[in-house]
């Protein structure tokens, strides 16, 4: 499992699809910053705490950017017949897509989190933290833990369209069609008076704006059964699924 885990990472650090993800959100979230402390709109604090917490709830536009580059990621391993080679190599379809899973999930939610992060540390070095920092590493903890579930949850959509088509361009298509007809309904159901209480954008804003413990715990189990659910569903197809 080790071997195929520093066969990934390696693929991950040499891949301009993974580089390109990373250098957009970063360079994104440092321009984008300024905006929110310069918008009258927002009337925030000079501070770096506040931009972090408001760019990660305002960040649900970027998931369908991220997709892209994840589901490209993700059908190229199918297309380049690197996964095939691995099981060939005498590799465990366990092992396999089980490091295909940590792999593609780690590198999504880094790229979702490098996008507040960057635009954090710029707001910090121009403005200072401004929040007690024992106080807001407690709640930024609680944030990040339970954000990274949710968006595990998210991105775990993309592994399944993978082990089903096997298929770069119909693994991309897929993969933003469903996120983004989900963001939609996530932008609309409010008005429209449709449920949306346990869809993970929704938690996600709702943990970012009221970050109670319990809250934390709740959404994070929720998160990790979505997760489950849909892993599971996947490692079932991929087991049983002919790879060419």
């Amino acid at each position: 499992m080790k071997k195929i885990l520093k066969m990934e990472v390696y693929e991950l650090t040499h891949d301009f699809i993974c580089l390109l993800m990373i250098g957009i959100t970063f360079l994104f979230g440092i321009f984008s910053g300024s905006g929110y402390l310069e918008d009258p709109y927002f009337n925030l604090t000079k501070g770096g705490y506040e931009v972090f917490i408001l760019m990660l709830y305002d960040s649900t536009a970027l998931i369908i950017l991220i997709s892209v580059f994840t589901a490209l990621l993700m059908g190229k391993s199918f297309f380049n017949r690197t996964i095939v080679l691995k099981i060939m190599s005498g590799n465990s379809r366990k092992n396999v897509f089980l490091s295909k899973v940590i792999s593609i999930l780690t590198i999504s939610t880094i790229s979702m989190l490098m996008f507040p992060i960057s635009g954090a540390l710029t707001m910090t070095i121009k403005y200072g933290w401004n929040v007690p920092i024992l106080q807001s590493i407690i709640t930024l903890f609680k944030i990040i833990i339970c954000t990274t579930l949710l968006d595990f949850g998210i991105f775990s959509v993309i592994i399944l369209f993978g082990v089903i088509f096997r298929d770069t361009v119909r693994t991309v298509t897929a993969s933003v069609i469903t996120i983004f007809l989900n963001v939609i309904y996530f932008a609309y159901s409010y008005i429209l008076n449709l449920p949306r209480s346990m869809h993970p954008l929704c938690l996600l804003r709702t943990i970012l704006a009221n970050n109670s413990w319990s809250q934390f715990i709740i959404f994070s189990l929720y998160a990790i059964v979505l997760l489950s659910v849909i892993l599971l569903v996947s490692y079932n197809i991929f087991c049983k699924c002919e790879l060419k």
